[in-house]
């Protein structure tokens, strides 16, 4: 497994989540093999658990990525196989015996022992090689492409775990804020200021609210479980997801991302395929001029108890051309997949553009949120739990105003979410952190 991962640049899933502090992926490709000695040690569940280790525990421990390392040993034996050139042939031949006449028995026997061998005039091995090594280069495409399905995967459900721990935190706020309402409501009830109906209504909120916090633990538990099952874990054996997804980092515009489409591995499976349609156009070019054979051996005579040598060569009569519907079809794809590229990249395009701008809506959104929204929200609050003492507000202004901030706190988080997960579309679109390093800060 380690031969395959380190055959192919690795790139990052990591900016999606800037509040890692890690914009990339891994340092090197050594991390993937000092790693298996850190993992066991770090996994605790007290040990708070970054994105970065997450996408090295499955870079390693990945199911579906392990099962690729087989396709490698296996596009492996295919080139060896091509590169084998076929065994000389040993041959004994009987004549003129067993006949009438003067052949009857074996007194004009005529017995020849020859050696034969296909000669590769026209590099026929070689090229049987090269086309089993563009098979070989489709197959690390389609792994660097399957791997970048698996990190933007692994990316996904790091944020989910990271938003459902903040979404527990908010619903514990939540159900803190309601005790602290029951209790001041049960004060304005023991000063007979307010009726009891009050205390009962106060109540009946806070049991809602603690049924919101249950509901925050077992989705956190299911996320934490889909996570580990990806990571290769049949239990969760990391510690609570650490980050931050109210940190929002800027992006680059729309064209520099759109002209990084072209080096993405999925338009670079295209340009893979060209060349092994080519090698096999070369290929079936060959084996219509192949199976020139050579021969020599020795001829024994019964009659005159006599030796001699024998050589020839043998020359396929080519009358018709064998290979030409293989060529015809290998030509006809390679022409098929330029149109099946631009429809490809086309659709691409279309598609990092919705992500784009439903990225620089959800960043709008938590801006907003943040430093105009909620802070008004939690100064209303203020202002009512205040009038609410004093008696100029309802419960059911304060009730409003709690909801209303809890509200707006998950609606932050939403779409803080939203905005990181469509940075991990993106960067798995482009096959590539949305960033370089250098510019991270």
């Amino acid at each position: 497994m380690a031969s395959l991962i380190s055959t192919f640049p690795t790139h990052s899933m990591s900016t999606c989540l800037n509040f890692l502090g890690s914009r990339q992926l891994l340092a090197s490709s050594l991390l993937l093999f000092s790693a298996g000695t850190v993992i066991h040690a770090a996994d605790t569940p007290e040990t708070p658990f970054t994105l970065s280790h997450a996408l090295s525990i499955a870079l390693i421990k990945n199911p579906s990525l392990q099962a690729y390392a087989f396709e490698a040993r296996i596009a492996e034996a295919r080139i060896l196989q091509a590169g084998i050139r076929p065994n000389p042939q040993l041959s004994i031949e009987f004549e003129n015996f067993l006949g009438t006449g003067e052949m009857s028995g074996v007194k004009s026997l005529e017995s020849t022992l020859q050696l034969s061998q296909v000669i590769d005039l026209d590099r026929t091995i070689s090229r049987q090689v090269a086309t089993a090594q563009g098979a070989r280069a489709i197959t690390e495409v389609e792994y660097e492409i399957k791997r970048l399905d698996v990190l933007a995967e692994v990316a996904r459900r790091f944020t989910e775990a990271v938003a459902d721990t903040e979404r527990l935190k908010i619903a514990r706020q939540a159900r803190e804020l309601g005790e602290q309402t029951v209790a001041t409501v049960q004060t304005r009830v023991d000063a007979a200021v307010v009726s009891n109906i009050e205390l009962h209504k106060a109540r009946t909120a806070l049991f809602l609210l603690q049924i919101e916090e249950e509901h925050a633990e077992h989705e956190l538990a299911c996320c934490r479980q889909s996570l580990a099952a990806i990571l290769g874990e049949e239990t969760p054996q990391f510690g609570p997801p650490n980050g931050d997804l109210l940190v929002i980092p800027t992006v680059p515009d729309f064209e520099d991302l759109a002209a990084r489409l072209e080096n993405s591995p999925a338009l670079k499976r295209f340009a893979v395929e060209v060349r092994w349609h080519e090698a096999q156009i070369r290929l079936a070019q060959s084996l219509r001029r192949t199976g020139t054979r050579w021969n020599a051996g020795l001829r024994r005579v019964e009659s005159t108890d006599n030796f001699g040598f024998i050589a020839g060569i043998s020359i396929p009569v080519g009358m018709r051309d064998q290979s030409q519907g293989t060529i015809r079809e290998a030509r006809e794809r390679r022409e098929q997949l330029g149109a099946t590229a631009e429809a490809e990249r086309l659709e691409m395009r279309a598609t990092l553009f919705a992500m784009y701008q439903e990225m620089l809506h959800a960043h709008m959104v938590v801006t907003l949120l943040q430093h105009e929204v909620i802070p008004d929200a939690q100064e209303i609050l203020t202002m009512t739990q205040q009038g609410y003492r004093e008696g100029r507000f309802s419960l059911l202004d304060l009730l409003n105003a709690q909801q209303s901030l809890v509200d707006l706190r998950a609606k932050a988080v939403d779409s803080a979410t939203s905005f990181h997960l469509h940075i991990v579309e993106i960067e798995r679109l482009i096959g590539a952190p949305l960033q370089d390093s250098s510019t991270n800060s």
